[in-house]
């Protein structure tokens, strides 16, 4: 009989705890057991700032074996990606390689993605990037294109069905 973690009353999923943690000693050599708690990912999180995720509660959380709880909640999309969590931990701990892993087994169970997330999907997939590449306003109020302010051309894929293919190959090899 398992221990129930009387917050939620959930029960912990050790073997979604093991692969997570086992997926993260092989990408980067780090283990969410190795976090103690200090929050200094959470201060520099900028989701934290806006939208309330606090990557050292989802490594708590992980290490307590909740995973279900994560895995169900929205808040495992809210993260920016923008791995400050990484450059701040002073126990080299991921919280955005917790929450790849999570979003991965939300999707590999089934559960609906978010509708920002298919749009950004779709438009990787159709064009090689996020979003079309746009014209700024300058300080004198023209236009400008990239090549007008002299940065370089932004690369895409040569050929969009190969593209496509390869990263449906690399999205199963990550499941």
């Amino acid at each position: 009989m398992s221990i129930t973690d009387l917050t939620s009353m959930g029960e912990p999923q050790s073997e979604a705890r093991k692969y997570i943690n086992e997926r993260l000693l092989k990408l980067k050599n780090e283990i969410s057991d190795y976090c103690f708690q200090c929050a200094k990912c959470t201060s520099g999180c900028e989701a934290h700032k806006l939208l309330e995720l606090e990557p050292h509660k989802i490594v708590a959380l992980l290490k307590r074996g909740l995973i279900d709880e994560m895995v169900n909640s929205d808040i495992i999309w809210t993260c920016m990606s923008c791995f400050k969590c990484r450059e701040r931990c002073p126990q080299k701990v991921a919280p955005v390689e917790i929450l790849f892993a999570l979003k991965n087994m939300a999707v590999a169970s089934g559960k609906q993605i978010p509708g920002n997330y298919t749009q950004l999907l779709q438009s990787v997939l159709s064009i090689g990037l996020l979003q079309e590449v746009k014209t700024v306003t300058t300080r004198d109020n023209k236009t400008a294109d990239r090549n007008q302010l002299n940065l370089p051309e932004i690369s895409k894929p040569q050929d969009p069905m190969k593209f496509q293919t390869m990263l449906a190959k690399i999205a199963v090899e990550k499941l």
